[in-house]
């Protein structure tokens, strides 16, 4: 059965890491950032801490260009980083992974809707923290996805979470 998770940047200002919490707000899932070289990538260390799997990964730097010409420049960009050497898209894609998304009904944000080889993996939507106005809850999402999903799940969310890129296919 799916869950709803809480997905929060670090809080620390110079650290990139990430963390998933459950609804008792126990930390579920994280990625620890552990070197932040001035050049070339830097070293995290994805955290399972349901199924205790550790998974060290080369995450680098964020790359977004912009194609401009006209009324749809919003939708036009373009924003990726590497993951152990590949487009992150590229590695998502070759996992089966595939995002569709669209402005949230209602409330400002984004929904994504994460399937795996044609089947839902996880819903990723836009979140506020508790207590949090909209303007600084960058980065954080309700993440719904079944406890087995969760390595992709979070990894998707993730990448949403490190790059610019508003609108996926």
């Amino acid at each position: 059965m799916a869950e709803t998770y809480k997905f929060l940047p670090e809080k620390k200002v110079l650290k990139q890491g990430f963390y998933l919490t459950d609804e008792n707000e126990k930390i579920v899932y994280e990625a620890k950032m552990l070197k932040q070289p001035l050049f070339g990538a830097m070293e995290f260390e994805f955290v399972n801490h349901i199924t205790n799997k550790t998974t060290p990964h080369k995450v680098g730097k964020t790359v977004t260009s912009e194609i401009s010409g006209g009324i749809a420049d919003v939708f036009s960009t373009k924003s990726r980083f590497k993951l152990d050497g590949v487009n992150v898209w590229d590695y998502l894609h070759e996992q089966g992974i595939r995002i569709d998304s669209h402005l949230s009904g209602g409330k400002l944000g984004m929904t994504y809707n994460v399937t795996l080889k044609g089947q839902p993996l996880a819903t990723i939507a836009s979140s506020t923290p508790k207590g949090k106005a909209i303007v600084t809850s960058a980065f954080v999402y309700d993440v719904t996805a079944e406890e087995k999903d969760l390595d992709l799940a979070f990894l998707c969310t993730f990448a949403i979470a490190r790059t610019d890129q508003t609108f996926y296919r």
